[in-house]
This record gives structure tokens, sequence and C-alpha cells, in this order.
């Protein structure tokens, strides 16, 4: 008998568990979510249905690339039902995900009997059983975001409460256990950046794979040719800082900014703004010194201009784990970045150099002042930034369909 050619192949049914927003991505979370969904949709090799589990939003449920989103459920969980969470093989941390209409649509489309499930993010299993999926018939690929027992640790030690920081610990054991689990069962494991498929080799082997993500820009700003800066020229001054202070990482990083890193440049007389975008970096910061500037929060298009014009963006994070996803979209929008290693783990694609040290604001200061004074040398960045990122995304085209594919192929063997 002769093979199929694969285009007459039946399309892979893959059923796709999410977490977050799909439609207007604001957390790291939900831009890597969107551009997996956004990638399996455009296949003609994937036949992508799913859910999408929202935060409470006041707008009707949204739908993108076949994957229907719903709103979390709003009443605050009783202790009953975050124990019963618990002990279903859920994160608490994931209880916020709940929702159950998402529920009652993941029954239904597991019952179906898909080729394929896919599990984007640990916080998804706040809606499925994750014995369901690890006893399960059907092959499932798991979708790994970041090492979550390390984020967890790490935001145990910024926590003021001794109470609070012993809970962090305990969730960071379960978190271990539960992802120790997925990753053994998962036919394929997919990882966001290098370092974290390296962290869980003993675990994958070669069932994990690393996929650093292709996020698009937008239609409105796709084009550099086509970013006009105003015609005073401030945005030519910005150095940007992307991130809410609701998140310990990020708000240890915008106090290193305002404390050391502003106060240099102010010393220099460097001519440039340290401009913060995010919700709350406005009532954190209170008033700004000089040189800074708070717009909280931006839409998506305005911060893509920001990225697409500004000096440089600015990642002094030393906390958390997995890939920054603000490095992400700024490499996406072409922007040069000065950034700490942990912020480049997964980016050494890239080859940019790691320049912020937290002990040398002094350094930082002086290389924002030579890049303020000469435009060239930022183009050059530009211009570097921005062919690196096409090769990237050349080499990743259609890695995600292919990685699905195998992993169903690998199962029926």
């Amino acid at each position: 008998m002769t093979p199929l050619a694969a285009s007459d192949r039946p399309a892979l049914r893959v059923f796709y568990i999410g977490a977050g927003d799909p439609v207007a991505p604001r957390s790291g979370m939900d831009v890597v979510a969107r551009a997996h969904i956004g990638e399996l949709a455009a296949s003609s090799a994937i036949a992508l249905t799913g859910v999408f589990a929202t935060l409470p939003a006041d707008t009707a449920s949204p739908a993108f690339g076949g994957v229907t989103g719903y709103r979390a459920d709003t009443r605050t969980p009783s202790k009953a039902r975050k124990l019963a969470h618990l002990l279903s093989g859920k994160l608490l941390m994931s209880i916020g995900f709940v929702s159950t209409p998402a529920r009652r649509a993941i029954r239904a489309g597991l019952a179906a009997g898909p080729d394929l499930i896919v599990v984007d993010h640990i916080q998804a299993l706040a809606n499925v059983s994750m014995w369901r999926l690890v006893l399960g018939r059907t092959p499932f690929v798991f979708i790994a975001h970041n090492v979550t027992p390390d984020t967890l640790v790490d935001g145990a030690r910024l926590r003021k409460s001794r109470l609070s920081a012993l809970f962090l610990r305990i969730e960071a054991v379960q978190a271990w256990l539960i992802e120790a689990l997925l990753l053994r069962r998962a036919a394929r494991t997919v990882f966001i950046s290098d370092s974290d498929a390296r962290h869980y080799r003993g675990l994958t082997g070669a069932k994990g794979v690393a996929l650093c993500p292709v996020i698009e820009r937008s239609a409105q700003t796709s084009d550099p040719k086509a970013i006009a800066p105003p015609s005073d020229g401030v945005d030519q001054r910005r150095v940007l800082f992307i991130g809410s202070p609701g998140f310990p990482p990020n708000r240890a990083a915008i106090d290193w900014i305002t404390r050391a890193l502003a106060p240099a440049l102010l010393a220099l007389d460097a001519p440039a703004i340290v401009t913060f975008i995010g919700k709350g970096t406005r009532e954190h910061i209170g008033p700004p010194a000089a040189n800074v500037e708070t717009l909280g929060f931006v839409a998506d298009d305005e911060m893509e201009r920001l990225l697409g014009t500004c000096l440089c963006m600015l990642s002094p994070v030393v906390h958390g784990s997995g890939l920054k996803i603000k490095m992400l979209e700024a490499f996406a929008a072409g922007a040069p970045v000065m950034a700490t290693p942990l912020s480049l783990q997964g980016f050494e694609f890239m080859g940019v150099e790691a320049l912020l040290d937290l002990d040398r604001p002094e350094a930082a200061a002086r290389h924002i002042l030579a890049l303020a004074q000469d435009p060239a040398a930022v183009e050059a960045a530009r211009t570097q930034v921005r062919e690196r990122w096409a090769a990237h995304s050349r080499r990743r085209e259609g890695a995600l369909v292919d990685t699905l594919i195998d992993a169903r192929a690998a199962r029926t063997r």
C-alpha cells in the first residue's frame, strides 16, 4: 500500500487546555499561549479545538484560533474547596483560574476523543484532573513556561511574612511533585527556554524539547519604517522598564532602578528618561525623580511603539525563573536591551551581552549615556536585534506543529 502524502493525511485533532486571556494578553502566560495557539491554528496539519480559562472580565467569552475562552469563577473559594483543589492534584496558586463553564467544556472536549491533548502552563490544571491526564489513554503534551518550584522558592525569599514564605516553600514541594509526574508521563514536554529544558533533562530525557516562542508584532507596528517618533524626540531618550510591582521580582527591579540607576544617570547629567510601564508603577514609585516618568498601564500597540522607538529596554531582574516575556517582546520589536544574566537565560541565540550588574549602577549609567550620545550605535544595535530575531523566527517556523505530530506518532508506533 502506498503511504499517504503529508498533504493527504487527516489533520491531527488537538484539544488545547490553557489559562489566562487569549485575546488581550498582558501577562507572560497570555503572550506565550497566544503565540502557540496562533501557530497551531495556522497549520493545515492541525485541527485545533480547546478551552482557555480567562480571568474575570466584563467582556463576552472570546474565541481565538478555534479555542474558546471562559471567565473564571468570581466567588471566593471556601477552605473546603481549596482543600478539594489541592487533593485533586492542583496547585493552590491556580485556584484563581477555576471556571465551571471551562471545566464542563473540557470534559466534553476530552469525551470527543481527540488525538492529542495540549496542556499549556501548569495553571491550566485548574480545570482538568491531573489524574485524568496521566492515567488516560490519550497522549498529552505539556508546555512548561518556567521552573515553577524555583519561582515559588525565590518568591518566598521576597516575602516579609514568615508564614507566607513557609506556605510558598510547601507549595514549591507540591509543584515539584506535580511537574515531575507531568514531565515523566507527557508524550513530549515543550520548554520555552533551553535553560529550563536542561534543568529538567533528567526527568524528560529526549522527550523534552526547547522551543522559544515567536510572537508577531501588530499590523500597526510591524514595519519599522512606519514608526514615526514624535517631533520632540522624547522617545529617543527613553529607557524603558515594563512590569508591574505586584510581581515581587519586578518590584525589586523597580526599586533598584529608582534608588540606584536613576540617581547615577542624574549624576552624569545623561540625557535619558527612565520610563516605567505597568499597572501600579505610579502608586509604587510615588513622586518621580527629574529623570523618571511613570506611564502606568498602556495598550499593546502603544507599548510596541515605545519599544520600537526607545533608546533601550531595561531588565535588571535577579529573581524568578523561566523565560522573561518582556525580553521576548523587546526582541520581537527590535529594541536593544540591557539585562542581567538571569534575564537573558533562554535567549542565548540572540547573542546579547549581559550589561547589568546590580552592584555597579554607575557602569550601567555610563553605557546608557554612551548610547544617548551615539544614535548610530543605537541603530546598529536595533539592526542586530532585528536580524537575529528574524533568524530565530525562520528556525522556529513549524517546530511546535512538528513536535505535536511527532508526539502522536511516537505513541502509536
